[in-house]
């Protein structure tokens, strides 16, 4: 079989040949194969190229291109620094001041700051290999541009102090969120990430999460199967047992699981409503795992996963820059066995 073959087993809940491997990476990759970030952020055919040539030289079934965290916000015209070796960086929040999107209300975000760059770039990998493997584009979610937008701490102090106004803005960056979704249906992509790193139970309370934030993932993730997406999936970092069955509640059939949450436990409480994918260790395994260590937990992981069906490995989170190739050698192999 195929990598893309094993995904579509998997979403098919049929069983494929082995488990495939879909790892997180992004800014991780660039390092692993020599190429400077601020080139891998810039430029389409970098982009590509690095993607394309992580995918075929570790072998994995699938990949994920990310323009990082900073995407809507720029586009939206805010001001975004580009290190020679980092991923970019937001130097303002464009509602720092007040919560106001009426300035914001007529910008085209998905053809904006580096959305253009970026479909090209997930256009000519599907181009060269999404015949062969499953190909996801990662996008913000609300919650994740909101923060991006007025500041992490700002909308902190923002969801207890002024709740009503947050929920306006969730509802504006929702739509943008659908918006840009479905701006990149025909770019080729099987599966849409919203990231949202900003809904962990670490981050926000889950109640919070439920009273503020899951209606509009709802409302995004009903209109992007809606648009005709045939995987759609929520990332959130962190453990997520406490607001797992709210998640799952939005409809989703695609989920990342971050190594706080075992595998086990994962896939009974989801029951066969989702592909679940997860949830190794970026740090202890990809990043200072030694072959012991990383040997030991590979095992456990498909002790956990053996024959449930509704897996997919990965990473639990992104892999950073600085972690080896050799690492993300040994554990595709090992995967594969």
């Amino acid at each position: 079989m195929t990598g893309l073959e094993r995904v579509l087993a998997v979403f098919a809940g049929e069983k494929p040949d082995r488990v495939p491997f879909i790892p997180i990476v992004h800014a991780g990759l660039a390092p692993m194969l020599g190429v400077p970030l601020h080139d891998f952020f810039t430029s389409a055919e970098v982009m590509a190229d690095t993607v394309v040539r992580g995918c075929r030289h570790f072998g994995y079934d699938g990949v994920q291109l990310s323009l990082g965290v900073t995407a809507e916000a720029e586009a939206f015209g805010a001001a975004v620094s580009r290190p020679h070796d980092a991923s970019p960086v937001l130097t303002e929040y464009l509602l720092a001041e007040r919560i106001d999107v009426s300035p914001l209300r007529g910008i085209d975000v998905p053809v904006a700051g580096s959305f253009p760059m970026f479909r090209e770039a997930v256009e000519r990998t599907v181009e060269c290999v999404g015949a062969e493997v499953f190909v996801v584009v990662t996008l913000r979610g609300p919650m994740l541009m909101a923060a991006q937008l007025r500041g992490v701490q700002s909308l902190l102090m923002d969801i207890l102090d002024r709740p009503a106004e947050i929920d306006s803005l969730l509802d504006f960056t929702a739509g943008v969120a659908v918006s840009t979704g479905k701006a990149f249906l025909d770019s080729g992509a099987h599966a849409v990430v919203m990231g949202e790193a900003t809904c962990s139970s670490s981050f926000i309370s889950p109640q919070t999460y439920r009273s503020l934030v899951l209606k509009h993932h709802r409302r995004v993730v009903s209109e992007l199967f809606g648009a005709g997406w045939k995987a759609v999936n929520l990332h959130i970092c962190g453990n997520l047992r406490p607001i797992l069955e709210d998640v799952l509640s939005t409809g989703i059939n695609f989920l990342d699981v971050d190594y706080q949450l075992s595998a086990a436990d994962a896939l009974a409480a989801n029951a066969g409503r989702a592909v679940l994918r997860g949830n190794l260790d970026p740090s202890a395994v990809f990043a200072f795992g030694d072959e012991n260590s990383i040997r030991s937990t590979v095992a456990r992981l498909k002790e956990e996963t053996m024959n449930r069906g509704h897996w997919i490995f990965s990473s639990g989170c992104d892999v950073s820059p600085g972690s080896p190739a050799a690492n993300m050698e040994l554990v595709t192999r090992l995967l594969g066995e």
